[in-house]
């Protein structure tokens, strides 16, 4: 229909009309020569003649068409274009065609200089708040995600330049993220991480779709989230029993672990925990809770771990022993404790074993001369007792200024330090089981004391690091020995014959001078009695003289006559000495004496 009206409105349906009727006439016109003439040549011609001016017609007609239905019509458009582009408003003209092509051009360049002024003015509309506000802004474009404009906020949160800013998308900052999360991840320059929450308002300006976006930051927040989803973790898959409770009257349960079936059957979630714990238990447990909710939050608040553990019954119906780690906090006005349960039930048997063996160990030390102390192979560090301490002379430990292996030279005698030393890296080392020497402790005053040291490790704790060790007065015993090899000496070097008896009057050693004298060896004499010497020519009354003042004097000297292996009797120069103790009884006797020629 539209090209019909086209064609009608050109005026070609009526040049054609009239050159039909022109063939039509000169049609009719031949024919009469035809049938009226017999000159053939003239209606060739004449038929040829109509023809060619047919033709002609037709070519001037379709050139018509052409220029005036195309050529002059686009260069209508052309200038109507250009006078659009000089931004010259002027209504569309042209035939028919062209009039709705050239309608077209008009409304889309209208519409386009409407949306360049609407950005413009939505642009400046803003401006004061993208520059002066302290609200983190992007423009986007909604085709590609380009950014179009950023505040100047928002330019201080992503640290780039608004320059670069303009030449990125938010895809180059926003970090694609498969959890499922209210806040979106994105990028700052410097590479960190941020949490933002997103609030997007789409802008349509005519052909410009564009996104309005505010930038929250959202990291403090996405912090509680995480912390509250790691404490639900914590409670739903901790190796540990979580039990969450209302501090009152009843200890009313309102949230538990998974595992916490081993105390609470699940289809009874809430449950006074009063009811589990032990009854010996329930009291020491409140006044710590009680303790614990007071200093929650304080700078004495030092730890969350209960002083003691605690027993709990188990679904088995037996009890068992747990650590526990408390928090609490106030929620609507009543105390919500949060509690942790650790298995302590192998720790406190072994607790229990180890107190009986500490006990029966104090037991032993008090109960002897032992004096005792720790050390501690990896650090170095010493520990004493007080009765260790008090026995050296000290008041307590910082007195004695002895804390570790390197402060040792003060209590130990300088020739025996390398003895103890050699020792402690023996045993730490693994080559001896036991730590056993005899050093010479140093007094407060200077004075020495010979002590004998034993130590090992705690057989529980099958560790080595910590050693348990005591120190035993030998003092007497080495005086004894000295003693002894003083005698020894004496013995050997002296030209008298020398004999030594208990206190039953057994002799118990004697000299080689003894033998020279008397004839009688070692092996024949230990054992029996002085009485093997008498000669008989002394009474008895000699003897109980003798021995009385021994007793009441501790010692007789003079002559007397005895009898050697041989039998001869022979003049001696005797003198005896009662060895008495502390106590002021004899334990030994001993006998000197020398031969005199007669």
């Amino acid at each position: 229909m539209r090209q019909g009206r086209v064609f009608l409105a050109s005026g070609l349906l009526k040049r054609a009309v009239i050159i039909l009727a022109i063939f039509i006439f000169m049609s009719i016109f031949s024919l009469y020569f035809i049938f009226t003439k017999d000159n053939v040549d003239n209606i060739i011609y004449l038929g040829f003649s109509t023809l060619s001016i047919i033709l002609l017609a037709l070519l001037i007609e379709i050139f018509l068409y052409i220029k005036n239905n195309l050529i002059v019509p686009i260069s209508h458009t052309k200038n109507f274009i250009d006078k659009l582009a000089a931004k010259e408003i002027i209504d569309p003209v042209s035939n028919l065609d062209f009039y709705h092509i050239n309608k077209n051009i008009y409304e889309f360049f209208t519409s386009w200089v409407c949306s360049q002024n609407s950005l413009k003015y939505y642009m400046e509309y803003y401006s004061l708040l993208f520059d002066k506000s302290d609200i983190k802004i992007l423009f986007i474009d909604a085709k590609d995600g380009s950014i179009m404009d950023a505040s100047k906020r928002a330019v201080e949160f992503y640290g780039y330049s608004k320059g670069e800013l303009l030449t990125m998308s938010i895809f180059d900052i926003r970090i694609q993220d498969n959890h499922k999360s209210q806040y979106q991840k994105h990028r700052l320059s410097n590479g960190e991480i941020k949490f933002v929450e997103v609030i997007s308002t789409p802008v349509s300006l005519y052909f410009n779709d564009s996104y309005f976006m505010i930038i929250l930051d959202a990291s403090k927040a996405q912090e509680r989230i995480q912390s509250l989803n790691n404490e639900i973790s914590m409670i739903e898959n901790n190796p540990a029993i979580v039990i969450k409770f209302i501090y009152s009257d009843k200890w009313l349960t309102t949230q538990l672990s998974s595992n916490a079936d081993l105390l609470i059957k699940n289809e009874n979630q809430e449950i006074d925990l009063k009811t589990i714990c032990h009854s010996d238990d329930i009291e020491f447990l409140s006044l710590e809770l009680d303790r614990k909710i007071k200093l929650e939050n304080s700078i004495y608040d030092m730890k969350k771990e209960l002083d003691r553990s605690y027993r709990f019954r188990l679904i088995s119906g037996e009890y068992s022993w747990f650590r526990l780690f408390v928090s609490s906090k106030n929620i609507n006005d009543q105390i919500e404790i949060t509690m942790f349960l650790f298995d302590n039930n192998e720790q406190e048997i072994l607790k229990e074993i180890l107190t009986g063996k500490l006990k029966r160990y104090e037991s032993r030390i008090l109960s002897s001369n032992l004096l005792g102390f720790e050390y501690f192979a990896q650090s170095g560090a010493f520990k004493f007792s007080i009765d260790f301490i008090e026995f050296l002379g000290y008041k307590n430990s910082f007195d004695m200024g002895v804390s570790s292996i390197e402060d040792i030279y003060k209590i130990v005698y300088r020739d025996d330090i390398d003895i103890l030393i050699d020792e402690l890296d023996r045993y730490v080392d693994g080559i001896s089981r036991l730590i056993e020497c005899d050093i010479r402790l140093l007094r407060k005053d200077g004075s020495q004391i010979y002590t004998r040291i034993k130590a090992k490790a705690l057989d529980t704790l099958n560790d080595s690091d910590e050693i348990i060790g005591t120190a035993t007065d030998v003092s007497d015993h080495q005086n004894y020995v000295v003693q002894r090899a003083l005698i020894n000496a004496i013995m050997l070097s002296s030209i008298n014959g020398i004999m030594i008896c208990d206190a039953s009057g057994n002799i118990l050693d004697i000299n080689d001078s003894f033998s020279q004298i008397t004839g009688y060896s070692k092996e024949e004499v230990i054992g029996k009695k002085p009485q093997i010497l008498r000669s008989d020519r002394h009474d008895n009354v000699f003897y109980a003289k003798m021995w009385s003042d021994i007793k009441h004097f501790g010692s007789w000297s003079g002559k007397i006559y005895n009898k050697n292996r041989a039998g001869q009797i022979y003049l001696e120069h005797l003198v005896i000495t009662a060895v008495k103790d502390e106590h002021d009884i004899i334990q030994r006797y001993i006998a000197s004496f020398y031969k005199i020629m007669e």
